[in-house]
């Protein structure tokens, strides 16, 4: 279900709610005001039963009296029930009770044709009041029965009610008329009163409705636009990963080059964070172009100092040449073909030569030149061959390289924790020094090695000014090997 059509439920079953809550209040109200007419009708009733007592000294006043004092109670606790907010089950009990009250009266004032006939109708239009037109049905229809039957059983003399004078008869009557006709009066006053109020409340209920499916109809509106914005948004966030993702690729495959065209993107996408994260990945791809540059850099110095020092060693540089099975070693001589192979880094193919780079983390550390005679072109997968094992064989000099300095280092941390346990054998100035002087000339081949002890501020402002000083008076702080 969509969230128009559950605002739409949720406004009609409010709605619903609303009106049974009227509906309920109205019936309360109406059989309040009718418990209020009927109460001041049994009094009108009592007070023409006492004049009918003085007319007729077997007027049976006692049980008219002892009836309508049931009917004051049965009203108390009608209302009772009422204000504990069952007025259905109020509506019923009072319903019955007045029935069943209405016809014992009946029994002692002239039976069914005798002057409280005339209280069935009230009876009928009091039960449409406060309980609808199947009450009022289900009322006349028990009415009619009732009186059927007791006709029936009148005529049959199982049931002989008390009889009147004649002039009780027509006294009872013409009050009972009276009391009938108020009654009806009161009773058209609610209903009159009850239409007015039911069509103010319907009033308000179509207003309120109108303006519930305005409301509703604003809401759908509002809704579609929402989606339709979400559908528009959807399709902008696809767009962008796209993109992002082919510029993240691209990257990935080493176009560090590329880049996001962020005024193309801001004309076909139209949110803020998408822009923002567009110029966040180019800002980041920089930084990490910028950083991996530096760091490739300090690689590319890093290797060159340390084969430099490799060579330089007396562990490489070293030219060897392989011609008909014997080997004989040349000095390093780079032929044109091989200087273009290490500038490119690219295997070079001359007619019957080729020249080859042997590289170690892009670093080029020599080359490799072979030449053919018998002619034959050189094959893909001759070519394939030789540069498998070119690079076979820089991964395997690195190796040594690493080898030779892992040694060289682990010499130099030996040596160091020497000097370390023979300085601190010596508690004398003169004698440290000559240890150190000695001991660092040793470990250096150096030719000579010179130390002063005196603070840098004493020290001459100028090498001129060093001199003038003398040769003597440096002497005589100095060691020297």
């Amino acid at each position: 279900m969509s969230t128009t059509a559950t605002r739409n439920a949720g406004v009609s079953k409010q709605a619903r709610t609303t009106i049974l809550e009227q509906t309920e209040a109205r019936k309360s109200q109406t059989l309040l005001m009718v418990t209020r007419f009927t109460f001041i009708a049994a009094g009108a009733l009592a007070l023409f039963s006492f004049l009918a007592s003085q007319l007729a000294v077997d007027f049976p006043l006692l049980t008219v009296v002892l009836l309508l004092a049931l009917y004051v109670l049965l009203v108390i606790v009608v209302q009772w029930v009422r204000s504990r907010g069952a007025v259905e089950w109020a509506s019923r009990l009072y319903l019955t009770g007045t029935g069943l009250i209405i016809l014992g009266l009946s029994y002692f004032l002239g039976g069914p044709t005798g002057p409280m006939s005339l209280a069935f109708g009230p009876f009928i239009i009091i039960g449409a009041l406060i309980s609808g037109r199947g009450a009022a049905l289900g009322s006349a229809l028990g009415v009619l029965v009732l009186a059927g039957v007791w006709v029936a059983l009148q005529s049959s003399g199982v049931l002989v009610p008390y009889s009147l004078t004649p002039m009780v008869g027509r006294l009872l009557t013409l009050g009972m008329l009276l009391i009938c006709l108020g009654v009806s009066v009161a009773l058209l006053t609610i209903f009159v009163g009850l239409t007015e109020t039911g069509l103010i409340e319907a009033h308000q209920r179509g207003e309120e409705l109108a303006a519930a499916l305005q409301n509703a109809e604003l809401a759908a509106r509002a809704e579609s636009d929402a989606r339709q914005q979400v559908l528009v948004t959807i399709e902008q966030l696809q767009q962008s990963v796209q993109q992002y993702t082919a510029f993240l690729t691209r990257v990935e495959e080493g176009d560090f080059d590329a880049r996001l065209d962020m005024e193309a993107m801001a004309t076909r996408v139209a949110s803020p964070a998408l822009l923002a994260l567009g110029s966040r990945l180019n800002r980041t791809v920089e930084t990490l172009v910028t950083t991996l540059t530096e760091f490739r850099a300090v690689q590319q110095r890093y290797l060159q100092e340390a084969w430099k020092m490799f060579l330089e060693g007396g562990q490489g540089r070293r030219g060897l040449r392989a011609k008909g099975g014997e080997i004989a070693a040349i000095e390093p001589t780079w032929h044109p073909s091989m200087v273009e192979a290490a500038k490119s880094q690219r295997t070079v193919v001359q007619n019957e030569e080729l020249a080859l780079p042997i590289a170690v983390r892009d670093e080029v550390v020599g080359a490799v030149r072979a030449r053919r005679t018998d002619g034959n072109p050189w094959t893909a997968e001759e070519l394939a061959l030789i540069e498998s094992v070119m690079d076979q064989l820089g991964q395997t000099l690195e190796t040594l390289r690493l080898v030779e300095e892992t040694q060289r280092q682990a010499q130099r941390q030996q040596v160091l924790g020497d000097l370390s346990v023979r300085f601190g054998r010596s508690f004398d100035v003169d004698a440290l020094l000559q240890q150190a002087v000695v001991d660092l000339g040793r470990l250096l081949d150096l030719d000579e090695v010179t130390v002063f002890l005196e603070p840098s501020a004493a020290a001459p402002a100028s090498p001129n000014a060093a001199a003038s000083l003398g040769g003597a008076a440096l002497a005589d702080t100095d060691e020297t090997v």
